[in-house]
């Protein structure tokens, strides 16, 4: 079993990772890994994104706000929250939201959602986009997140995201390059993270979801129960 002390050592360790400096360059460094490393091409994330939205949203992880940023809401003052365990990142997308007046909630993802404020049923959607390879352990031990996301949705609401994964899925010469690389440095931790898992987690929590695989990583979406 994980210890949770050095669990949440190296959560917070990652996220302090995300600076200034780094998030202006955000924008420029995900799309262009996302299509050329891992093999899927960054506008399939956006689209799905995009259809999953609700008019009270949740986005968990925000990293520069660019998915938020990109989509178009389905009503023109949609009910914005921002969670993140960095301030700089909350910061950051806080201000590139600004005309969303965003809610920001200073959080590990986790932590049970109740502890930092966010109620039950809450939300209409849920985005998960390029978090859980950055959480520590293997998926199991990352299920708090997605049991996050359903405990605020309402009931036939939906979550979405993408993750790189480690297993089960084909994997480019400089995929398996940069999936080492990364998980020494502590940014990533998904080379034990495994299609198989992903799919069981996914049909434990959610009423339905749908998994598909774009080169080494898995697009899901899930609807609350």
């Amino acid at each position: 079993m994980s210890d949770p002390t050095a669990v949440a050592d190296d959560v917070a360790a990652g996220a302090a990772r995300y600076d200034d400096r780094l998030l202006r360059k955000y924008d420029r460094l995900i799309p262009a890994n996302t299509r050329w490393v891992w093999g899927c091409h960054h506008d399939e994330i956006l689209r799905r994104y995009q259809a999953a939205l609700g008019p009270r949203h949740l986005e968990i992880g925000v990293g520069s706000g660019h998915c938020p940023d990109r989509a178009a809401f389905p009503v023109p003052r949609p009910e914005l929250t921002l969670l993140d365990l960095n301030e700089n990142t909350l910061r950051f997308s806080a201000h590139r939201l600004a005309r969303y007046a965003p809610r920001t909630v200073l959080a590990n993802a986790l932590d049970p959602l109740a502890d930092a404020g966010i109620e039950e049923n809450s939300a209409d959607s849920v985005g998960l986009n390029l978090v859980l390879h950055c959480v520590p352990g293997d998926l199991p031990a990352k299920r708090g997140v997605l049991d996050n996301a359903a405990y605020a949705l309402r009931p036939g609401g939906r979550a979405v995201g993408c993750t790189v994964l480690g297993q089960g899925v084909p994997h480019r010469p400089q995929a398996r390059y940069k999936l080492r690389r990364l998980n020494q440095d502590g940014i990533f931790h998904n080379q034990q993270d495994s299609l198989t898992d992903l799919a069981g987690l996914l049909s434990e929590i959610f009423a339905d979801f749908t998994l598909e695989v774009r080169g080494c990583m898995a697009l899901f979406s899930g609807t609350a129960k």
